[in-house]
């Protein structure tokens, strides 16, 4: 089983094997549509260095519009030099307080290449637009347009115009909220259970 299309291909190329997607589940049930919306960006990561942080930081700093950062890792302290003062960093913070900061955000940044990427179905579960970068799991969670859209090259500059361009979208945040259905972990759980079943089966006529 592959978390992603992308996984799957890097199954694919590296063990010979196909693989069936399921994509991990979300709790649509933590998260909601807010009546009312705030000023700012946010950041939920890992503050690893190749989660690219360090991009919409710079890229924030030149815009000057406030960005708010969620999570904690080795690179914090480096990116805390690096924020201007409409950089926040939050730290880690409780799943309560999370939703909230999703729901009243105007849009998730997701500049880095993950496998998957929970943040983003996060952040849509709670009707917000997603501004990722275009390379892997982001390319099967956000739809161009409608949930978000994506910046071409990792570059602050590519970044910039996205979220130019972010500020013109119009947002349904109904619509985002229904398209992150898809990824409920009601839906996961059957999911595992039809491939179970399945393969068992089949394992049991080989008997």
């Amino acid at each position: 089983i592959a978390i992603s299309r992308h996984i799957r291909q890097r199954i694919k190329r590296l063990y010979g094997r196909e693989a069936e997607v399921i994509y991990p589940p979300v709790d649509l049930g933590k998260f909601s549509i807010l009546e009312k919306t705030d000023d700012y960006f946010l950041i939920v990561s890992r503050l690893n260095a190749y989660k690219r942080i360090d991009l919409a930081i710079e890229a924030f700093n030149r815009l000057s519009l406030p960005l708010l950062v969620i999570g904690t890792g080795p690179h914090e302290e480096a990116l805390k030099r690096m924020g201007g003062r409409n950089v926040a960093f939050l730290g880690k913070v409780s799943e309560k307080d999370l939703a909230g900061y999703l729901g009243r955000c105007r849009a998730l940044i997701f500049p880095g290449a993950e496998d998957f990427g929970l943040a983003p179905v996060e952040a849509m579960a709670s009707g917000r637009p997603v501004i990722a970068y275009g390379r892997g799991g982001a390319l099967e969670t956000v739809v161009a347009g409608t949930t978000g859209l994506f910046f071409e090259n990792q570059t602050v500059e590519s970044l910039m115009e996205a979220v130019r361009c972010c500020e013109k979208m119009e947002i349904d945040p109904l619509k985002i909220r229904d398209y992150a259905k898809r990824f409920d972990k009601a839906l996961f759980k059957q999911e595992i259970r039809n491939y179970v079943e399945e393969k068992y089966s089949l394992f049991q006529k080989r008997l």
